[in-house]
């Protein structure tokens, strides 16, 4: 298209180009100038202008700031070269980007702010009570800010359970806790979920998060049935964070507080969502340490009654004595030191009525197969439970049939430790028991139905059939007994006469002859023992004096070589010594790190190569008895005839012993005449 005038378009074709063209180079200077300035024209406007804010304002009062500083500096009397300073917002930043302690931060909590910011969120808010906590929570822990929460700190290691809500104003925790007792369960429990999340969450970001752990704190200490009403579901949130220990830690931190103000409360925390955590080898560590704490603080475990279940109390059974846990030793020794407790705590008080539903759970795990410590552990628990509840045995009578294998190892235990255990057991029951096993043997064996542990039991029967009713003869205190009596008796007759001489005794000894023989044997030991001592006053500083003076330089001689030797081999072998000690330390660490149940499992083989040793040396011995005299017999009848037979063989025996007796004889006689003829 083409402008034709400057009211007007026309539209032309292509073949009018040349004939515009033509036309347009006619024009005058004075149509051109007419046409320019009748062409409709666009007017530049000036950009919209900003709505003021109050950032703006702000920004007003800054560069209005720096305008009267410039000022001033351009009309001093100097004219001294302007310098800017810094503004005042970069200084407030700057003093507010000062690192503070977790301590200080926690001391310097106001007790009004909170107040009025719970105030606040009231007024915004009126009828939404979570909105109010939450906030309260979340301006809780921009009190921390400007802290710089380090990996002790999140993991809270070294510090007391009570941390951080102990070292919080006393004020301020009385505020927390009556926010707290006004709100209903249900209020408190997504307050508590939130705080987790928020937790986890600004921990992720590497941000403060003491804030909601001190309402964490609070709201388990005060409220603790609304953390022990979700502890499955606490359980699974453990198991969807195990990749990252920090946050399980914390999950396990901020649910265990319930058991800081409730010992029974802590412990179904450890039971429920601890135990289970141990399997995680990064956080196994404060389940144990928590548990430490617990049975710590706990003065009287016993005293907490059901407390632990019997199921749970089986399960830390299992994980204890389990040598495949996955455990660091050092915590398998923790965990061991401290199942004692927890086994008191699952038998309670009352154990003479409780063992009883105990001992069918020992008899039903019990197995041959079993690694030593369990074993002896089942063992010793189930004659607890026998010689503790006495409806033991009875219960013992009904399963027996049912765990023969584990019945015949109880009792051949009891007849293995019976010197210790004897005096525990009531007589009366053990012997109804055994006589009840003796029947049911006889029974068995009638029918024929024992399987492999039936042979054990009968043996373990009978043997402790012969203890009971054959107790050994006690010869120690009978011979006490005639010594004391015989003593008194004496001791009474020469007080009761009024000299020893007249004293029914020395009568009955002298009418005997006895006191004649008395005296004979003493004067006859007296002049032997007189003329002992005479001969050894006058010959023995001879004797010492002569075997020093010939064999004393030759014994300086060899202890001096020997102790030279010794001095020489210690010098010499130290540096050797010394990098054995070190290659041996490193040699331990290098297995201990390639695998670090290497030692563990050293140590348990050692002990089943020890049990093993201890059945069978038996078993070997009588084999090997059987052995010698069977090769005995085939010697005798094969070997020893003729010249070599037993009667020639015993009398070129005797002749030998007789002509070593004849020489020794004839050398001591020189020996004698020698050396008496030297020391004269």
């Amino acid at each position: 298209m083409q402008m034709a005038s400057a009211t007007q378009w026309e539209v032309v074709g292509k073949s009018k180009v040349k004939k515009t063209k033509s036309n347009l180079q006619t024009v005058s200077k004075s149509q051109k100038k007419q046409f320019l300035e009748k062409m409709p024209r666009i007017e530049s406007l000036a950009p919209v202008k900003e709505d003021k804010t109050i950032y703006s304002a702000f920004l007003e009062k800054e560069q209005q700031a720096e305008k009267n500083k410039d000022a001033k500096a351009v009309n001093g009397p100097n004219k001294k070269p302007v310098i800017q300073k810094k503004k005042k917002p970069e200084q407030d930043s700057k003093k507010m980007d000062k690192i503070v302690s977790v301590d200080a931060a926690i001391s310097q909590i106001d007790p009004q702010e909170l107040e009025s910011t719970l105030s606040l969120s009231k007024d915004r808010f009126p009828e939404n009570q979570d909105v109010w906590l939450k906030d309260l929570a979340s301006f809780l822990n921009l009190k921390f800010e400007n802290v710089k929460e380090s990996e002790s700190s999140l993991n809270l290691k070294g510090k007391p359970q009570g941390y951080p809500l102990e070292y919080l104003p006393t004020n301020s925790q009385k505020v927390l806790k009556a926010v707290v007792k006004k709100f209903s369960n249900q209020t408190l429990d997504s307050l508590f979920d939130y705080c987790i999340q928020m937790m986890l969450t600004e921990s992720t970001k590497d941000r403060p998060t003491m804030g909601y752990r001190i309402f964490l704190q609070v709201l388990a200490h005060h409220k603790p049935e609304i953390v022990l009403g979700k502890l499955h579901q606490y359980l699974e949130l453990l198991k969807t964070h195990q990749n990252r220990p920090s946050h399980c830690v914390s999950i396990l931190w901020a649910v265990g507080q319930c058991g800081v103000k409730n010992f029974s409360y802590g412990m179904k925390v450890w039971l429920d969502l601890m135990l289970p955590a141990l399997e995680i080898r990064q956080v196994a560590y404060y389940p144990i340490e928590y548990l430490e704490y617990l049975l710590g603080t706990q003065k009287q475990p016993s005293s907490a009654t059901c407390v632990v279940a019997l199921r749970d109390y089986f399960k830390v059974l299992d994980i204890v004595f389990n040598p495949g846990f996955n455990l660091a030793n050092d915590l398998k020794k923790r965990l061991l030191a401290l199942y004692p407790s927890i086994k008191e705590l699952a038998f309670g008080e009352t154990a003479a009525q409780t063992l009883r539903t105990f001992f069918p759970s020992y008899l039903a795990r019990f197995n041959p197969s079993l690694n030593p410590a369990l074993k002896l552990e089942l063992l010793e628990c189930m004659v607890k439970c026998l010689t503790t509840d006495k409806q033991s045995f009875s219960v013992w009578c009904q399963l027996y049939l049912k765990h023969l294998t584990a019945s015949g190892f109880l009792l051949e235990y009891i007849n293995h430790e019976w010197s210790r255990l004897s005096s525990l057991f009531d007589k009366k029951l053990l012997r109804e028991t055994q006589r009840a096993f003796s029947l049911t043997n006889d029974e068995i064996e009638a029918q024929g139905k024992g399987d492999k542990g039936f042979p054990l039991c009968q043996a373990a029967t009978k043997e402790l059939a012969m203890k009971i009713n054959h107790s050994s003869f006690p010869w120690f205190f009978l011979i006490f007994l005639l010594i004391s009596l015989v003593g008194s008796i004496v001791a009474y007759d020469i007080w009761s006469s009024p000299s020893i001489y007249a004293s029914r005794t020395m009568r009955f000894l002298e009418h005997y002859g006895i006191l004649m023989v008395l005296e004979q044997a003493w004067s006859r030991i007296n002049t032997f023992v007189s003329i002992l001592t005479e001969w050894l006053k006058l010959n023995c500083p001879v004797y010492y004096a002569y075997i020093c003076e010939t064999v004393g330089p030759f014994v300086l001689y060899i202890w001096a070589s020997i102790k030279d030797f010794l001095i020489t081999s210690e010098v010499v072998t130290r540096p050797h010594r010394i990098w054995m000690g070190e290659k041996a330390l490193h040699l331990y660490q290098w297995v201990y790190d390639l695998s670090p149940e290497t030692w563990t499992w050293c140590y348990q083989m050692s002990l089943v190569a020890w049990e093993m040793l201890k059945n069978y040396t038996l078993w070997l011995w009588k084999h090997s008895t059987h052995l010698f005299l069977d090769v005995y017999h085939w010697v005798e009848h094969h070997l020893l005839m003729g010249s070599l037979s037993k009667d020639s063989l015993q009398a070129t025996a005797n002749w030998s012993l007789h002509q070593v007796q004849t020489y020794m004889e004839m050398f001591w006689s020189w020996c004698n005449a020698n050396i008496w003829t030297l020391v004269k």
